[in-house]
């Protein structure tokens, strides 16, 4: 792989050099970084039928393990992009994947709470991902492929979830879900060795002297409060990553407490959920790179998806296997899909100099969504008796964000002045 990054700019420009080459191997890395920290954050959901009844709980408590893993998450994103700026990305991305491996180590101890820590340790990781990743894409990605880049870079939530329904299931059920989970933390190294060698490169504007403060705890978010645009974007994600994260906590489960699945089989349905997953980050962001309108492309999302769970709700352990197949594929198309868009609309709507203050504010509140979703649907499951049932009213919240887009695309059409469509202006306007 030649990683060829030069921190130097162009004549006339702010924007650093990267070859062809080295922006593969940088979106390669970031997008380990990525699928290696959601593979932490889904391991112990993916075998909590093995592992719940070990520390005392049913398996749908898992989704309070989930909330602890986004509450930490939540309060770290939002002053993340102090660190990135202090320490530089790539090494707050190599600090992310120590995080993640202590957390799996720490979750495999059978401890409760030891594995509670660990799973602070996971949501730490989780909360540096994203303005790491984002301020080195921002930085170094042409500014006409910023969609397709971050939506690359984004498939490595759902490939994250395809390596844990993939490899753990098989591994616990030849050692035993301890051994799988905590011997996974060696991944960890896959990707955080190569980051290391290009460390002097990709962290030269870091900035040594950058200090946080007492109000520097909530910049993050006070960048995203200022902005009209911004807390829209805020809001669908929080919307949306919560029944995103309520998908990717409870399938499995789902299909072999409802269904009657065994394990493997239900990793397999999981995997083709995630699969879906990968096929719509890629396939929005083309669509958006072709037509613009980028937060329209979000709100169909967000429609799809409440249908596709609404879909879900009438399940049975009659339907075929290739029918549940067809039905999660184009709930991770749509649910799952959405994420690489959505950051590349959060990066523009902040434009230079903010992208990871304003990343990491977004993140903060999305993660608050997450901290609350998992835990209400456990409680609603308590309620209801069935988690396909549960996701059908959860369409609710993918409903919900996509009404805040549109009610913030009203908005801004109404105060838009109109323009040439060759300006400047116009220009920009497509992409919004």
């Amino acid at each position: 792989m030649n990683h060829e990054v030069s921190g130097g700019a162009p004549a006339g420009t702010g924007t650093p050099v990267i070859r062809t080459s080295g922006l593969v191997g940088l979106l390669g890395l970031v997008t380990g970084v990525q699928a290696l920290a959601t593979f932490a954050v889904l391991a112990l959901p993916t075998l909590a039928t093995l592992a719940a009844p070990h520390f005392g709980f049913g398996p749908e408590s898992i989704g309070y393990q989930i909330s602890v893993v986004y509450a930490v998450a939540a309060f770290l994103s939002s002053f993340a992009g102090y660190y990135v700026r202090r320490h530089g990305a790539a090494a707050m991305s190599v600090c992310a994947l120590a995080l993640s491996a202590a957390g799996l180590v720490g979750i495999a101890s059978g401890s409760v709470v030891v594995a509670v820590l660990a799973s602070g340790s996971i949501g730490a990781a989780y909360g540096l991902t994203n303005p790491a990743a984002s301020h080195l894409l921002f930085r170094f990605a042409p500014k006409s492929r910023q969609n397709i880049v971050f939506a690359l870079k984004q498939t490595g939530v759902p490939l994250g979830g395809i390596l844990a329904a993939l490899l753990l299931p098989r591994l616990a059920e030849i050692y035993g879900w301890q051994i799988a989970i905590g011997a996974s933390a060696a991944l960890m190294a896959l990707v955080a060795v190569p980051f290391l060698m290009m460390r002097s490169a990709l962290d030269d504007d870091r900035t040594p002297s950058a200090t946080l403060g007492v109000g520097g705890v909530l910049s993050g978010i006070r960048v995203v409060l200022r902005s009209p645009r911004l807390r829209a974007l805020a809001i669908m994600g929080w919307a949306y990553a919560s029944s995103q994260f309520c998908l990717f906590t409870f399938l499995i489960t789902m299909l072999v407490t409802d269904l009657g699945w065994s394990l493997v089989a239900a990793g397999g349905a999981a995997t083709v959920m995630q699969v879906g997953g990968v096929t719509g980050r890629i396939a929005w962001s083309v669509l958006a790179d072709m037509i613009g309108r980028g937060r329209a492309i979000l709100t169909t999302i967000g429609i799809g998806s409440a249908a596709f769970g609404l879909a879900l709700a009438f399940a049975s352990p009659d339907w075929p296997a290739w029918w549940m197949a067809v039905i999660v594929f184009g709930f991770g198309f749509c649910l799952v899909g959405w994420n690489g868009l959505w950051l590349a609309e959060v990066a523009r709507a902040a434009g230079p100099g903010e992208v990871s203050l304003a990343t990491g504010g977004v993140l903060a509140l999305t993660f608050f969504g997450i901290v609350l979703g998992p835990a209400t649907f456990a409680t609603l499951y308590r309620v209801v008796g069935s988690y396909a049932v549960t996701y059908g009213i959860f369409s609710v919240y993918s409903l919900f964000g996509a009404a805040v887009l549109i009610w913030s695309m009203r908005a801004n059409s109404k105060s838009w002045p109109r323009v040439a469509a060759g300006s400047p202006q116009g220009c920009r306007r497509r992409h919004e």
